[in-house]
C-alpha cells in the first residue's frame, strides 16, 4: 500500500488523531509552562505588576483576533496538513529560543505573540480534521478529544514547571538560571512534536477538491443565524475564562490557603489535567443530550462548584486536590461542544466549516487575551495579587464571567439551527 492509499485508509485516522494530540500537548505545555513563572519569577524577582505578567498567558490571544478569520480560510484552501506544519514552524519559532532570553521580559513577551499565530492555526484546524476523518455524526466526540489535549497540555506545563523550577529564590542569577533549565526542556518537546507531525501527517481531502465560495459569501454563509453571534459571544466569555482560572489559581492557593508554590503548581496542574480529561469524556454525551443542552447542564454543575469553592474559604490540601479534579473535569468541555455546534449551524459546509472554526477561534482568543488583562486590573486595583482582598475580586470576577457564558448559551436556538439545516439540504 503506497503512502496515499494508507492516508486515506480508515485506520490512518488514529494516527492522525495521535498526531494532532501530540501537537496540541507540545504547544500547550510550552504556553502554559509561563503560568508557575508569573507569580514566583516575573512578579517576585523582576517585581512586574499581574496585569504585566498576564500577557505572557494572553498575547496569544491577541494575535489569534487578527489572524484567526484568515487562517480559517487557509485551511479550507490549503488543508490541515499544510497549515499544521506552518503551526508547527511558528511555535519553535516562538518557543525553542526562549531559555536563551529567559530574563528579558520583553523578549519573552514577542516569542509568545509569535506563538499565538501557531496556537490560532491549532485551534482552528481542530473541528475541520475531525469531521473530515471521522465524519459529521462523531465529530463532536473527538473534537472533544482534541480539545481536551489543550488543557492537559497546559495543565502538564504547569505542573512540569512547577516542580521543575524548584524552590522560589529572590536572587536574579539563580532564578535566571532555574527558569532557562525548565524552558530548555519545553522547547526540545516543542520541536520533537513539530517533527512528529511532519513525518506522520497526511491529508484526508485533497486541498482545493470541493468550491471556495468568496470570503464574503461564505462569511455570510457561516453567520447568517443570530445563533452563530450568540455563539462566537459565547466563546470571548468560556476561553477567557478559563486562561484567568488556570492563571490565577497558582497564587490564589499562595496567598489564600497557604500552599507552597510548587504544591499550588501541582495542584492547578491536575486541574487542567482533569479538564482534558472531561473535554476528552462529556461532548461525547452530545448525541444522545443535544450540545446546547449539554453545554449548559455542565456550565450549571461548574458555576456550582465554583460557588462551593469561593463559599468554603479555608480548605485542606485534600480538599483542594478534590476540588481541583472536579471543577476541572466540567469546567471546559463546555468549550468543546460549543464549538460543535458553531461549526454544525445553517450555512457550514465542508467548502467553509474551517471559516466557521475560525470565527470560533477569533472569538475564543478575545476572551483569551482581554479578560485576563481584565482579571490583573481588577486583582490590582483590589489591593494586588499578594493580598486576599485582591484575590477575592479575582474569585467574584471569574464567578461573573462564566455566569455570562452560562447565560449567553441558555439563548442559543440549537433546535431552530437544527431543523433549519435540515430543511436546507433536503430543498
Amino acid at each position: 500500500m503506497s503512502k496515499s492509499q494508507a492516508a486515506q485508509s480508515d485506520g490512518y485516522k488514529w494516527v492522525m488523531l495521535l498526531a494532532y494530540v501530540l501537537m496540541s500537548l507540545g504547544i500547550w505545555s510550552c504556553w502554559f509552562a509561563q503560568a508557575p513563572l508569573k507569580h514566583v519569577y516575573w512578579e517576585k524577582v523582576f517585581h512586574l505588576s499581574d496585569t504585566k505578567a498576564n500577557l505572557l498567558l494572553s498575547l496569544p490571544g491577541l494575535v489569534a483576533i487578527f489572524v484567526s478569520l484568515i487562517k480559517g480560510r487557509w485551511i479550507d484552501t490549503y488543508g490541515v496538513r499544510k497549515m499544521m506544519i506552518l503551526s508547527g514552524i511558528l511555535t519553535c519559532i516562538a518557543f525553542v529560543p526562549r531559555p536563551f532570553m529567559a530574563a528579558n521580559f520583553t523578549g519573552q513577551a514577542i516569542l509568545t505573540l509569535i506563538g499565538g499565530a501557531g496556537v490560532c492555526i491549532l485551534t482552528a484546524t481542530l473541528p475541520v480534521m475531525m469531521y473530515q476523518w471521522f465524519g459529521a455524526e462523531k465529530a463532536h466526540t473527538f473534537i472533544g478529544i482534541g480539545a481536551g489535549s489543550f488543557f492537559v497540555g497546559g495543565g502538564l506545563g504547569i505542573l512540569g514547571t512547577a516542580v521543575l523550577y524548584g524552590p522560589p529564590v529572590t536572587d536574579v542569577a539563580a532564578a535566571t538560571l532555574s527558569a532557562t533549565h525548565v524552558l530548555t526542556i519545553w522547547s526540545v518537546v516543542m520541536a520533537a512534536v513539530t517533527v512528529f507531525w511532519i513525518v506522520m501527517a497526511k491529508d484526508k481531502v485533497v486541498a482545493g477538491g470541493q468550491h471556495l465560495g468568496a470570503f464574503g459569501t461564505e462569511f455570510k454563509n457561516v453567520m447568517g443565524s443570530a445563533s452563530a453571534w450568540l455563539i462566537a459571544l459565547y466563546a470571548i466569555f468560556i476561553a477567557g475564562i478559563t486562561v484567568c482560572t488556570m492563571g490565577f489559581l497558582p497564587g490564589q492557593m499562595i496567598v489564600l490557603h497557604g500552599l507552597k508554590p510548587q504544591l499550588a503548581g501541582t495542584v492547578v496542574g491536575l486541574y487542567s489535567i482533569a479538564m482534558g480529561v472531561g473535554m476528552a469524556i462529556l461532548p461525547s454525551f452530545a448525541g444522545a443530550v443535544g450540545k446546547k443542552k449539554l453545554t449548559v447542564i455542565l456550565c450549571a454543575i461548574t458555576t456550582a462548584v465554583w460557588i462551593f469553592y469561593m463559599a468554603a474559604k479555608s480548605m485542606s490540601i485534600p480538599e483542594l486536590l478534590v476540588f481541583a479534579v472536579i471543577f476541572g473535569f466540567f469546567f471546559e468541555a463546555p468549550w468543546a461542544t460549543g464549538m460543535a455546534l458553531m461549526t454544525s449551524l445553517p450555512g457550514v459546509t465542508p467548502a467553509n466549516v474551517g471559516l466557521s472554526s475560525g470565527v470560533y477561534t477569533m472569538a475564543t482568543n478575545i476572551g483569551v487575551f482581554c479578560l485576563p488583562l481584565v482579571l490583573g486590573g481588577v486583582m490590582d486595583a483590589a489591593g494586588g495579587p499578594f493580598k486576599p482582598s485582591g484575590n477575592w475580586a479575582g474569585m467574584w470576577a471569574i464567578l461573573i464571567g462564566y455566569g455570562i457564558a452560562l447565560v449567553v448559551m441558555f439563548a442559543v436556538k440549537e433546535k431552530a439551527a437544527e431543523t433549519a439545516k435540515v430543511k436546507a439540504e433536503s430543498a
